[in-house]
């Protein structure tokens, strides 16, 4: 019987997160999820009101805790590795929002929705071009043609 010790290599606790966050999602949510999100682009967006579109981001940064709960105590529970990785993850989650308040991503959601290019790319790639914008990311270029591309 083979021992822990592939759980100690930082491939193995990488390969066990990834099948981990597989089987605890759900393959079928996820294609729930990948059929609806190009229904939530552009003009799903375009639809809303300020006070939805609010609503909507909110319930983002929502899921965002909710999943850094959710895999903090789980990971910290059983795997010490893995949770040093995702406490720096969630650190450079919240660089990326720092300065950025709900009402500041509606806004930037809007002119981005402006853009006819990016009418089909999905709200929540979206929250992630205004906030790489606003840190001046400079790898946005490539991610946005790689969103328009797949997202035509």
């Amino acid at each position: 019987m083979m021992g822990r010790e592939w759980m100690t290599r930082p491939e193995g606790l990488l390969q066990v997160l990834l099948l981990w966050l597989l089987l605890t999602s759900g393959l079928p949510a996820a294609q729930t999820l990948a059929a609806e999100a190009p229904r939530r682009a552009g003009s799903y967006w375009a639809g809303l009101s300020r006070e939805q579109k609010t609503d909507l981001v909110l319930g983002i940064f929502d899921g965002f805790n909710l999943n850094e709960n959710i895999l903090g105590i789980t990971l910290k529970n059983e795997y010490t590795i893995c949770s040093d990785i995702m406490e720096s993850i969630m650190r450079q989650s919240d660089a990326y929002f720092a300065d950025m308040p709900a009402g500041r991503i509606v806004t930037g959601l809007d002119s981005f929705y402006a853009e006819r290019k990016n009418k089909n790319i999905p709200i929540s790639w979206g929250v992630w071009v205004v906030v790489r914008k606003n840190r001046r990311d400079p790898t946005l270029p490539e991610f946005l043609e790689e969103l328009r591309n797949l997202y035509p």
